[in-house]
């Protein structure tokens, strides 16, 4: 089976209930669009995690993208400042003094910012913001709540990044649920994991019969 999540943001207790959900085996490959660092305590964690295991595919987010801004060799310290003000502290902490940084760090350098696959003969895009022409759309773009053009005809694309409680909120509607989000030929399956909501879900997608998970 395939699978597909997103923003994880360092709840790693969270993850492994999400793989006890659907079972997750050696026979099956996953699909993360993005963001497992910054906001919670096991960014590094779930990243180390994911780098041991080769039918766990992680694509760059824009906090994996700030991480390598901020602690690479051409940093600046507006990168470091950013990616403090969005979350990455418990991430540096983490990895200041780990003795696989250096690693860590060029595993993120080389993450592709989108995958197109086919599942069962459908089309998928995937990306952590929004398809696009430049890097800035691919990790930073969003969908918008009133969209009434695919992004990509022939392909439906599979986003992070923004939570659905935004999308949501945008037409009015208030207490929801976080869900995942289906517009025109486009779902955005970060449900607000990491973030201080108190009804915040991690959201995994079977794209073998598009079944819905939620932790």
């Amino acid at each position: 089976m395939v699978y597909c999540t997103a923003d994880i943001h360092g709840e790693f207790e969270r993850f492994r209930r999400l793989l006890e959900l659907i079972c997750f085996s050696e026979e099956d490959t996953l699909y993360v669009l993005g963001d497992v660092i910054d906001r919670g305590p096991d960014g590094v964690k779930i990243l180390e995690f994911i780098r041991e295991r080769g039918n766990i595919i992680l694509l760059m987010g824009n906090h994996e993208r700030m991480c390598v801004d901020a602690l690479g060799k051409d940093s600046l310290p507006r990168a470091r400042r950013l990616w403090e003000q969005n979350g990455g502290w418990p991430t540096h902490m983490d990895l200041e003094e780990h003795p696989g940084r250096d690693t860590l760090l060029a595993y993120l350098s080389d993450l592709p910012l989108f995958l197109d696959i086919e599942v069962e003969g459908r089309a998928f895009r995937l990306v952590h913001g929004f398809p696009g022409e430049t890097e800035d759309d691919m990790l930073w773009g969003r969908p918008e709540a009133g969209m009434t053009r695919q992004p990509l005809p022939g392909k439906t694309v599979i986003v992070g990044h923004t939570p659905v409680q935004y999308l949501q909120y945008s037409t009015g509607k208030k207490d929801v649920v976080p869900l995942i989000w289906h517009g025109p030929g486009i779902l955005d399956i970060d449900c607000g994991c990491g973030h201080d909501d108190p009804g915040r879900m991690l959201a995994c997608l079977r794209l073998d019969d598009m079944k819905e998970f939620y932790v």
